[in-house]
């Protein structure tokens, strides 16, 4: 029998060309006899020939040539040829089978063919993309000025993908102030300049850095929530003067007395002699009525005393017009001073650099 498989196979080998496919249906049909027979090595050089690339052969005949071919292979005890050829048909049609063959070879013929099927599925499924993942980098603890100062906020996807960063008050996420696009494969930092969308200094508080990257396939990462406590550094203010003590101001009248010791003197001795007039005129009797009556004595204190009130009372205030331009100058220069001072400390306070925390800590 073996005798007449390789010479039905010279005499195919010396016929003339058959058709395309009817040539490459007659080699796997003459095969598949061979390899019921027994004769291996006639099934192979069948089979070699119908797998040539000008036997016409349609992708089915070829599936069938492979698998017959991997056959004769496993009967030839060549098992790594025979792998080959099964995972070449199963390429063709990974969901081929062969149990209606195993009786060709029972004892490794499914065993190897569904060992090549695992590692050809294996091989041409589709790689499960890991997913996608976004970190991001900010300080732990800065102050930045509020004329140029911007906070650098750096993504990293876990690929190549571009990264949308947004920030919002903590407490109201959707309200976006800010936000900006690293593209995909950049590296780098976006930088926030602490304001909003109308272009005003964000009051200090809590913010929210949202982060999500986005890759070309449509894959989204999660949104990486950070969120970062502004305040206003401690301004480089003056410290105002004490108040001006009145010490500091000279006097702004003069106070000059009319008066006189000797009126003084003259009201006196207008009072003695209203008090000695009678007995100096030697008219005693006019006192003699008055024995005992301190009138005469009241009307020389009344005297005396008018002496004295006269000399109080001659005064008069005299301006010192000097005095009063020093002191209005040294009261404007003061005023001056304070409100320069005022406007100094407001501006320090307005341009205080922001102190921006990471709450949490750590990247």
């Amino acid at each position: 029998m073996r005798r007449l498989g390789i010479a039905l196979l010279v005499a195919m080998a010396a016929a003339p060309p058959l058709r395309a496919q009817g040539d490459a249906a007659t080699l796997i049909a003459g095969a598949r006899v061979q390899l019921e027979q027994f004769n291996a090595d006639s099934a192979s050089a069948l089979l070699e020939r119908a797998l040539t690339p000008n036997s016409g052969a349609t992708v089915g005949q070829r599936v069938r040539a492979y698998v017959l071919y991997g056959i004769a292979q496993l009967s030839a005890r060549n098992p790594a040829s025979a792998r080959q050829a099964f995972r070449r048909a199963l390429q063709l049609s990974p969901t081929e089978r062969v149990d209606s063959l195993e009786f060709l070879e029972p004892e490794s013929l499914l065993r190897e063919f569904n060992a090549e099927r695992g590692a050809v599925v294996a091989a041409t499924a589709p790689a499960v993309s890991e997913r996608l993942v976004v970190q991001v980098a900010l300080p732990v603890d800065t102050t930045l000025a509020i004329a140029d100062g911007r906070l650098p906020i750096s993504p990293v996807p876990s690929r190549k993908a571009r990264a949308v960063v947004a920030v919002a008050p903590a407490d109201a996420p959707a309200a976006v102030l800010w936000t900006d696009t690293l593209p995909a494969g950049a590296t780098g930092s976006l930088g926030w300049n602490l304001r909003g969308r109308d272009g005003a200094l964000v009051p200090p508080g809590r913010y929210a850095v949202l982060t999500t990257a986005m890759d070309s396939s449509g894959g989204i990462s999660q949104t990486v929530e950070r969120v970062v406590v502004l305040s206003r550094a401690a301004a480089d203010t003056q410290v105002p003067s004490a108040p001006l003590e009145p010490s500091a101001f000279a006097p702004e009248t003069l106070r000059i007395t009319h008066g006189s010791p000797t009126a003084i003197l003259f009201g006196v001795g207008l009072g003695a002699a209203a008090a000695l007039l009678p007995s100096a005129l030697g008219r005693p009797e006019l006192n003699k009525s008055l024995a005992g009556d301190g009138t005469a004595y009241v009307v020389a204190g009344s005297v005396t005393l008018a002496g004295l009130v006269g000399f109080l009372a001659g005064h008069r205030v005299q301006p010192l017009p000097e005095n009063a331009r020093r002191n209005a100058q040294l009261r404007q220069q003061d005023a001056a001073n304070r409100e320069a001072i005022a406007t100094a400390n407001a501006r320090a306070r307005e341009n205080a650099a922001v102190r921006v925390q990471l709450e949490g800590g750590g990247p």
